[in-house]
């Protein structure tokens, strides 16, 4: 492999880990409708993450005068990969504390719509009671909550074009 084909590699990697990290700051929001939400200081750690971890993939495929990649160690390429294999843990972990809908809820939309409406009725009166925390879940998201995340994820691409071009244009 060439050094140029490591320089990508490396930088991909980065990428990869902090989009992990973007989705784990995702679950633990409060737009995730489950039991279990992250503190905003933890969202905000997780967050400062993967926008670490953006800017280091970015600025390791785009080098420049912030990053040089001339002499890159070995060891670079093995700490994107393991930052990824931490951020994939980080994910599982936080996903197993989720609550996904029950198996038993997507039976009964599908009875329902075979117009079974006997049997749905049978199968949801021998269901366990729905716990008094869960929040209900609604199908449209609040269009507050969309618009602050259109608004940042175009604060986080001008952020990280900003980032290269500044990278770049300036040698």
């Amino acid at each position: 492999m060439t050094h140029h084909a490591w320089v990508v590699l490396t930088g991909m990697l980065f990428l990869s880990a902090g989009g992990v990290m973007t989705v784990v700051f995702r679950l633990l929001g409060p737009t995730y409708h489950t039991r279990i939400s992250g503190s905003w200081f933890l969202r905000l750690v997780v967050f400062l993450i993967a926008v670490f971890l953006m800017v280091r993939g970015a600025t390791t495929i785009f080098p420049g005068r912030l990053v040089k990649v001339e002499h890159m160690s070995p060891l670079l390429p093995v700490g994107a990969l393991v930052s990824l294999a931490l951020a994939l843990i980080v994910l599982h972990f936080v996903q197993a504390d989720r609550s996904p809908p029950p198996w038993s809820v997507h039976v009964l939309r599908a009875l329902a719509l075979l117009k079974r409406d006997d049997l749905v009725m049978d199968m949801a009166m021998k269901l366990p009671a729905a716990g008094l925390i869960d929040r209900p879940v609604s199908d449209r998201p609040c269009f507050r909550v969309r618009l602050t995340f259109v608004l940042t994820a175009v604060i986080l691409i001008s952020a990280g074009l900003l980032t290269v071009a500044i990278n770049g244009l300036f040698d």
